[in-house]
């Protein structure tokens, strides 16, 4: 019986000569194993990424080994937890911003469109300056911090590539595409419940598309930039 359990014990299937690492050491020491039979880091990683591990363990798991073959730690940035709570301030700017500004712009086009076409049924026909005035105030003001904003977070995710896999930027960039959609799926909706009850009119199918294309064009963007990947030095 001892016999058969050490027989056990030393035989190892293809199964389990294959099997994925389960944790960040098993992952080191994979990546380690591949390099020494030749194969490039470009090929492990696109193999580790392709079995569902995170590009950030990856990367992390490719820290401890060129620390190992160096003899030496890497070097920590200055800032520390720090630099996590700046890039959260600084994407919480951009997207406060940013929904600030885009407001404005479709507001404005309200405006224009109530302008063009005016509801007959409407009472109120009061002075649109003051509306107009403060819509382009958000403008003036929102958007060039926006664009401060974002200047500064392409910049260190250009300068820092793991900022490119950050929890902060995934987090923070896929909540503000679920608003986006949320509010895409909530126009459409209200645009279907008006044509079904035969309520359809120019006036309002043109807000409709104002609110589609700033919302469609911002949600494009970000679903795109989410998935950038940072270029291989």
């Amino acid at each position: 019986m001892v016999q058969d359990s050490s027989h056990d014990s030393g035989s190892h299937s293809p199964e389990d000569s294959l099997a994925q690492p389960q944790n960040r050491s098993e992952l080191v020491n994979f990546i380690a194993a591949a390099r020494e039979k030749g194969a490039s880091d470009s090929f492990i990683s696109d193999l580790l990424r392709s079995f569902g591990w995170p590009q950030r363990e990856i990367e992390r798991a490719y820290f401890v080994v060129y620390e190992e073959l160096v003899g030496r730690p890497i070097p920590s940035p200055q800032g520390g937890q720090g630099e996590s709570a700046r890039d959260t301030f600084f994407y919480l700017l951009s997207f406060f911003t940013l929904g600030m500004w885009t407001q404005a712009l479709g507001e404005i086009g309200f405006v224009l469109i109530n302008h063009v076409i005016p509801d007959p049924l409407s009472r109120t026909h009061g002075d649109s300056s003051f509306q107009v005035a403060f819509c382009l105030a958000r403008l003036l003001v929102a958007y060039p911090v926006y664009l401060l904003m974002m200047r500064k977070i392409l910049k260190d995710i250009a300068a820092y590539r793991e900022k490119t896999y950050s929890g902060v930027r995934k987090w923070l960039t896929y909540i503000a595409l679920l608003l986006l959609a949320l509010v895409g799926l909530g126009t459409l909706m209200a645009f279907l419940t008006s044509f079904l009850r035969g309520e359809l009119t120019l006036r309002f199918a043109l807000k409709v598309l104002v609110i589609l294309t700033i919302d469609g064009g911002v949600l494009a963007y970000y679903s795109q930039w989410i998935q950038r990947r940072p270029a291989q030095a």
